[in-house]
């Protein structure tokens, strides 16, 4: 799954969180009573874009997509971005952002595979409280809503630790996550 596609540098991989931020906030400010779902697959390495990687975004794009429609939400805007950085789609509903993101929850949870998905639900956050120093837009996360948080695909720690400790290898990481794709037929 990871012996093809280009490399890409930390410098990519910067411009592409930056961008991405950027495009965040232009489509909330465009689409503001929407809430923006971003999603995106959790791809460790410096290959983060080929045609396995896209049957593995697609999959997920499909269950997100199958999982707003069967809650009946209307979609505003829609926008994918592909580039060598990796692929993410940016989905605006007209919808609270707490719903939206149990739903998005329920998607990460339904399946073994649903652990490769990064879906962030985002809104813009117009209380006066928020000073021009902070962001207007707010993201939820899994805590908040009482949810625990995700768990390491290798050996089911948090997955952040696991991440800020560098536990595990990216060549281990990339092994499960091939293997996670063929037990679910997406390669």
């Amino acid at each position: 799954m990871f012996q093809t596609g280009e490399e890409v540098t930390l410098h990519e991989v910067l411009d592409a969180r930056e961008y991405r931020v950027r495009l965040q906030t232009e489509l909330l400010e465009k689409f503001p009573e929407c809430t923006l779902i971003n999603y995106k697959c959790n791809i460790p390495g410096p290959i983060k874009n080929n045609d396995a990687i896209k049957k593995l975004f697609q999959h997920g794009l499909d269950e997100v997509t199958r999982a707003v429609m069967m809650a009946d939400l209307d979609v505003a805007h829609q926008k994918i971005i592909n580039s060598r950085a990796g692929i993410e789609a940016f989905m605006l509903v007209n919808e609270e952002a707490k719903r939206v993101k149990e739903l998005m929850i329920e998607v990460e949870q339904a399946s073994a595979i649903g652990r490769l998905y990064d879906i962030d639900v985002i809104y813009r956050n117009d209380d006066e409280k928020v000073g021009l120093e902070q962001s207007a837009l707010q993201s939820l996360s899994r805590t908040e809503l009482g949810f625990p948080e995700r768990h390491c695909l290798i050996c089911d720690q948090s997955a952040k630790a696991c991440g800020r400790n560098r536990t595990h290898s990216v060549a281990e990481m990339q092994e499960r996550i091939t293997q996670m794709a063929k037990d679910d037929h997406i390669i």
